[in-house]
């Protein structure tokens, strides 16, 4: 009995850490490619002030880059307000995930394989995932400003 429940423990175990992952490259893969950051990035400091602002990120601007696991930190930090604000930002803890989700979302607006509820979402948090990892926050700025955002 006991070892039919350390191979459950195992199994669950292995299960919780290759999920996030497993997801992430579900949700790129229904991405059609991924977003450019934009090559100018000529803006004013005003200009990218208002559009942290207005995406309401903390200041300084900046963008900490994230991966497939940190989903679990940000479930835990929003167990008392469901709302997702509170997951996107987990206390000030992940300066501009905000502004990187919706972006994601911008783009993957016409650019997903498949639209259904559960693809959109899972596919908006790979890509917000992936521009924290491979933009900077100068270009990520740039793309909120040409966006409108």
């Amino acid at each position: 009995m006991k070892k039919v429940m350390l191979w459950g423990m195992l199994i669950l175990l292995l299960l919780a850490a290759g999920l996030p992952m497993g997801a992430y490259w579900l949700g790129l893969d229904n991405a059609v490619g991924r977003p450019q950051p934009p090559a100018a990035l000529n803006y004013s400091g005003r200009s990218a002030s208002l559009v942290w602002k207005l995406r309401k990120e903390t200041f300084p601007i900046a963008l900490r880059p994230i991966t497939p696991w940190h989903f679990y930190e940000l479930l835990w930090c929003s167990r008392y307000d469901d709302t997702l604000e509170d997951f996107l930002t987990c206390d000030g803890k992940y300066p501009g995930l905000r502004a990187a989700a919706y972006v994601a979302r911008q783009y993957l607006e016409k650019n997903m394989k498949q639209n259904g509820v559960v693809w959109r979402y899972l596919s908006r948090t790979a890509l917000t995932i992936w521009i924290s990892r491979n933009w900077q926050v100068e270009q990520l700025v740039a793309q909120l400003i040409r966006i409108g955002g």
